[in-house]
Formats: C-alpha cells, sequence, structure tokens
C-alpha cells in the first residue's frame, strides 16, 4: 500500500524528472504553483520564454524614456511570473527594482536593472529544452547540414550588424533541429552570450560551430 507522498509521485508522468535539471530554477516551487501538474508547469514554461525578448524590450524602451509608471509595471510583472516558475532569485531582484521605482530612486535602477535583464533573457537557454515538445513548433527537425549551415551564416550576419532580435531569432529556429549535444551546448552559450549583449563572444562560438559542422 503506498502512501499519499509515494502515490502522488507514482502518478506524475516519467518525463517530469527531467524538471528538476534547470539550474537555477526551484522546480518544486513552481510545479506547486502548477498544482503538481508537470505538462501544465512545461506549458507555463514555454508561455514565460515565448515572453522574454518582449518584455525585456519594454523594460529597457521604460528605463531609456524614463517612463517609471511603465518601468514600474513591468518588473512587477517579471516579479510575479517569474515566482509562478519558481525563479525566486531573479523574482526577489525584480522586487528590489520595484520598490527603487517606487521611491523613484534611479541610480539604483540604472545599475542594477542590465544585470536583471541579462540573466531575465539568459533563462531561455536554461528553461527552451523542458518545454512541451508535443506542439508542432517545438517538434525536432532532422539536422539537416545545409539549412543549419545557412542559419548560422545568417547568425553571423546578424551579430556583425548588432540585430539582438535576428540573432534571437536564428537561435530559436536552431533550437527546432535534433542536434548532438555538443551543438546544443553551442546554443546554450550563445544564448547567455545574446542574453548579454555580449556580440563578440557570440560571434567566437559561432565561429567555432561553423569550424567543425
Amino acid at each position: 500500500m503506498m502512501n499519499r507522498e509515494e502515490t502522488e509521485r507514482e502518478g506524475r508522468p516519467e518525463e517530469d524528472s527531467r524538471l528538476w535539471q534547470m539550474a537555477g530554477i526551484d522546480t518544486a516551487a513552481g510545479l506547486e504553483y502548477a498544482g503538481e501538474d508537470g505538462a501544465l508547469y512545461r506549458e507555463i514554461l514555454a508561455e514565460y520564454i515565448s515572453c522574454i525578448e518582449e518584455q525585456a524590450q519594454a523594460v529597457e524602451d521604460a528605463l531609456a524614456a524614463e517612463d517609471i509608471e511603465t518601468f514600474t509595471i513591468m518588473v512587477h510583472s517579471l516579479k510575479s511570473t517569474s515566482r509562478t516558475i519558481g525563479a525566486q532569485a531573479l523574482s526577489d531582484r525584480a522586487r528590489e527594482l520595484e520598490e527603487h521605482a517606487k521611491r523613484r530612486n534611479w541610480e539604483q535602477i540604472l545599475a542594477k536593472t542590465p544585470e536583471v535583464l541579462a540573466d531575465y533573457r539568459g533563462l531561455y537557454a536554461v528553461i527552451a529544452p523542458y518545454c512541451p515538445p508535443e506542439e508542432p513548433e517545438w517538434e525536432k527537425r532532422p539536422a539537416d547540414r545545409e539549412a543549419v549551415a545557412e542559419l548560422l551564416a545568417g547568425l553571423w550576419d546578424n551579430l556583425e550588424a548588432y540585430d539582438s532580435a535576428g540573432a534571437e531569432k536564428a537561435v530559436e529556429t536552431l533550437l527546432c533541429y535534433d542536434l548532438e549535444e555538443a551543438f546544443l551546448a553551442y546554443l546554450e552559450e550563445l544564448t547567455a552570450a545574446l542574453g548579454r549583449f555580449d556580440y563578440e563572444g557570440c560571434r567566437k562560438i559561432v565561429r567555432r560551430w561553423r569550424e567543425v559542422w
């Protein structure tokens, strides 16, 4: 006879164990918000990362325009959604930004916002591999050498032009391919470097990838 904890664990899909591998995310907390439903949690994660670039850009635009009201709303949203998926450290830092915004403490806002957004963007690479595979857009395509080579060439051009949106789109498309583990590691490095706007670092990664592809 199984106890309640064993029954819950037994009823949880096997693939949910993969969720515990996400660095920097308290998956137990995220699953709790999702009612211990692993499939729902992955859907929430997918929605979270689909908004990362748009939300981060909105924060940057509000900051550039010195629009404190919009800035406060956006970091409040970042605080709440990050807490929901279990990204508690990021949620806490967004809460600090919200408090600084309410006090109109521009010195602290300007000093801390870039690093918070870099870490926010960096979550894309951490979360993306664990999003719902059953959705068509997440189905892995065969790693066609010519298609991937063209994507890498386009990504290089985006980086040369400092086109972050184009580079992000190229990385998202590369994630759709069934790549070997070594190339998935390149993607993770690329996303993290792109989140820091480290274009030179991104170019070095793409150069290494193209040399072995």
